[in-house]
């Protein structure tokens, strides 16, 4: 595994030390997990349950169907 050297004030080390004491993890796990969640690049599985979880959501174009038509546009 890499380690990294990174140099932090005093206030910084201390809202650090603070977030993961309350998380109840060490500084180095709450780091790792802070940086995991801003570097995926995929949806977490508690939001792809979601999928399909609105059965009464109407559909784009059934909400749609009650506009309007846009007019033709002009060529440029």
């Amino acid at each position: 595994m890499k380690q990294l050297l990174l140099e932090i004030d005093e206030t910084t080390e201390a809202k650090i030390n603070a977030a993961a004491k309350t998380a109840g993890l060490s500084a180095q796990q709450w780091l790792r997990q802070i940086i995991e969640e801003k570097t995926t690049t995929s949806w977490p599985n508690s939001i792809k349950a979601l999928a399909g979880a609105w059965q009464d959501m109407p559909l784009a174009e059934d909400l749609r169907a009650a506009e309007g038509r846009d007019i033709a546009r002009e060529d440029f």
